[in-house]
C-alpha cells in the first residue's frame, strides 16, 4: 500500500497472514508506530484454517471486526468420531449456553472474509503502515534496532530500522532459518488432501448435519460443515499419492463419491499438505520474535493451528506495548516463549494424539482402539466438551497455586455503573490488567488497593455494592457467569492480565493486596511512588 518508510518505526511485522494482521491490529489499536510488509500482494487463496475458537473471537471483538465476521460463520457441529465398524467411538461438543466467554466456543468461517476484514481494520489505524508485494530479506538485530532489508514490487530496494521485528512468515519461515532457530519434531507427519466445496442447497439436508471423523483403516477422513453452502472434506493420501502436489479433479469426485456427484456441487478450492507436528525453540532471539507457523505447526484435528497463532498475537501485543511505553523492562518480553512454547507444545501433544486415533491403518490395531475407547467410557459413547482439551499458560507470568490461573478469564454480559443496555464486558471495561472482586471492599480496604494497583496501571471491578467508592467500577451481568466462576474457583479476587488470562486469585480482598505486589514484581515493574516514599521513611 505505502512505500518502504523512512524514519524508524516500533515494530516491524514480517506476514500479513491472519497472525502479522492481528497483532498489527492490537498494536495500531495501542498507537504504536508499526510497519507490515508481506511479499505477496494477495490473500492466500488456497484452504486453510477452518475454525475460529471463542478466544480469538474475543481477540475480533477488540479489534472491532467481530461484527463483520456474522455473515461468514456458524457455530461448530458436534464432532462423531466413527470406528472401523462406522459406530461412534468419540463424541466432542461444546456445551449450552450461556458460554464462558460470551462467545460459542467454537465456530467454522470462511478464511479470505476473516483476512480482508483484518486488513480492513489495519487500513484504517494511522500508525500503522502496509507494504504488500514487498519480500523482506536480511534481518540484521544492531543492539538497540534492527535492520530490515526490503525489496519493493518495483525491484528497488531500501532499508528499514524497526525496535523490534515480528516474524509471522509461515511454516517456511525465511526469518527463522535466517536467525538459525530450529523446530523441534514432536513426531507426527501424515500427508492429506484438504477440499473445500459449494454444495447445491438442494442437496446440503442429505449431507451429515453434524462434523464426522471416519477412522477408517482404509481411508481415514475428516468432514466439517460450515457457513452456508461450505463444507470441507479432507483425505489421508495414501502411499502412492503421496508424491502429488496436486490432485486432480477427477481424483477429487472419486474421493467424494460416497458423498456427491459432480452435478451436485462445484469444487471451490483443494491442496495437499503434510500435517505436522513441530514447535519452535526459543522463540526469540534479541529483537526479533517469531509467532504463528513460523513458531509452530500442528495436525488440524483440533481446529487449533490458527487459533494458537492468534494466541501468540494476544500474548505479545500488550508486552510489546508495555515495553515501548517505557513501563515494563524488555525482560517481560522473555515470558512470551516461556508461556507460549509449553502451551502450544502440550496442545500440539494432544492434537498429535488425536490423529494418531484418526489415522491408524492397521484393521487389526483400528478395531482394537474401537474397543478400547468404548470401555474407557463404560460402554457408552459420553460427550466431551472440546475446549476442556486445551491447556492454559503455566509457565511465565501467572502466579502458580491454583488451578484457575493461567486460565481465560470469563467475559460477562452486563452494565457497567447500572446503565444502558447490556454489553459483553470487554466493550464496558477499560484495557489493561483488572482486579475482579466479588464482594464490595470498605473505603480503608479499597485504599489499602490503590497503590498496587497503581503500579499495573490496573482497574478494579466489583460485581457486587460498589457504590459510593471512587476508582471502583461496578459491573452488573446479566447472565451469571461471573458469579458462577467466583464460586466455583472458591475465591473473592481475581487478578486479570490485559490479554484476559487469569494471572491470579486471593481468597478474600485482604489477600488482593498481596497479589498485586507479587504480579508487579513478577513483570519487573517499578514500586509505586507511594510505596517507595514509605519504605524510604521507614
Amino acid at each position: 500500500m505505502n512505500s518502504i518508510p523512512g524514519p524508524p518505526v516500533e515494530v516491524a511485522i514480517v506476514g500479513f497472514g491472519p497472525v502479522g494482521a492481528t497483532l498489527a491490529a492490537l498494536l495500531g489499536r495501542r498507537g504504536r508506530r508499526v510497519a507490515v510488509f508481506d511479499k505477496s500482494e494477495q490473500i492466500y487463496p488456497l484452504p486453510r484454517a477452518f475454525a475460529l475458537d471463542h478466544e480469538a473471537m474475543r481477540t475480533f471483538q477488540e479489534i472491532g471486526i467481530a461484527g463483520a465476521l456474522a455473515p461468514h460463520m456458524t457455530p461448530y457441529r458436534p464432532t462423531i468420531y466413527q470406528g472401523a465398524d462406522g459406530e461412534p467411538i468419540q463424541h466432542f461438543d461444546m456445551g449450552p449456553s450461556p458460554y464462558p466467554l460470551a462467545w460459542a466456543p467454537s465456530y467454522t468461517f470462511n478464511q479470505p472474509a476473516l483476512e480482508a476484514s483484518l486488513r480492513r481494520a489495519v487500513g484504517l489505524m494511522p500508525s500503522v503502515s502496509v507494504h504488500l508485494g514487498h519480500e523482506v530479506g536480511s534481518i540484521e538485530d544492531e543492539g538497540e534496532q534492527v535492520r530490515l532489508s526490503v525489496r519493493a514490487p518495483d525491484g528497488s530496494s531500501g532499508e528499514v530500522r524497526a525496535r523490534y521485528v515480528i516474524a509471522c512468515d509461515g511454516g517456511t519461515s525465511p526469518a527463522r532459518k535466517q536467525l538459525g532457530l530450529q523446530l523441534k519434531s514432536l513426531d507426527f507427519d501424515e500427508p492429506w488432501v484438504v477440499i473445500d466445496m459449494h454444495i447445491d442447497e438442494d442437496v446440503l439436508q442429505r449431507l451429515p448435519a453434524t462434523n464426522i471423523q471416519y477412522c477408517n483403516p482404509a481411508r481415514p477422513c475428516t468432514y466439517v460443515v460450515g457457513p452456508g453452502t461450505h463444507r470441507r472434506w479432507e483425505f489421508l493420501l495414501l502411499p502412492h499419492e503421496t508424491g502429488q502436489r496436486d490432485m486432480p479433479h477427477e481424483a477429487i469426485w472419486k474421493l467424494l463419491a460416497p458423498w456427491l456427484a459432480p452435478h451436485e456441487a462445484r469444487i471451490w478450492r483443494a491442496a495437499t499438505y503434510r500435517f505436522h507436528a513441530v514447535v519452535l525453540d526459543p522463540w526469540r532471539r534479541g529483537r526479533v520474535l517469531l509467532a504463528g507457523d513460523a513458531a509452530h505447526q500442528m495436525p488440524p484435528f483440533l481446529a487449533q493451528g490458527m487459533c494458537q497463532g492468534l494466541r501468540d498475537a494476544t500474548n505479545l501485543a500488550w508486552k510489546l506495548d508495555w515495553v515501548l511505553r517505557g513501563e515494563a523492562p524488555e525482560s517481560l518480553l522473555d515470558s512470551y516463549g516461556t508461556e507460549r512454547g509449553p502451551q502450544v507444545e502440550e496442545t500440539t501433544r494432544t492434537v498429535k494424539r488425536l490423529g494418531q486415533i484418526i489415522c491408524e491403518r492397521d484393521p487389526a490395531r483400528a478395531a482394537q482402539r474401537d474397543q478400547g475407547l468404548r470401555t474407557q467410557q463404560g460402554g457408552e459413547v459420553r460427550v466431551q466438551l472440546r475446549q476442556r482439551l486445551l491447556p492454559g499458560v503455566r509457565h511465565g507470568l501467572v502466579d502458580p497455586g491454583h488451578d484457575a490461573a493461567g486460565t481465560p478469564f470469563p467475559q460477562a454480559v452486563g452494565r457497567v455503573g447500572g446503565h444502558g443496555a447490556a454489553e459483553m464486558m470487554d466493550d464496558l471495561l477499560p484495557r489493561g490488567f483488572l482486579l475482579f472482586l466479588r464482594e464490595a471492599p470498605a473505603p480503608a480496604q479499597f485504599q489499602a488497593l490503590r497503590s498496587g494497583l497503581e503500579a499495573l496501571d490496573a482497574k478494579a471491578v466489583c460485581l457486587h455494592g460498589a457504590h459510593g467508592i471512587e476508582g471502583l467500577l461496578g459491573l452488573a451481568e446479566a447472565d451469571g457467569v461471573l458469579a458462577r466462576w467466583f464460586e466455583a474457583q472458591g475465591c473473592g479476587a481475581a487478578l486479570v492480565r490485559p490479554d484476559h488470562i487469569v494471572y491470579g486469585v486471593a481468597a478474600d480482598i485482604g489477600g488482593a493486596a498481596e497479589l498485586l505486589e507479587r504480579a508487579r514484581r513478577a513483570a519487573g515493574l517499578r514500586e509505586p511512588c507511594s510505596q517507595s516514599a514509605d519504605a524510604a521513611s521507614g
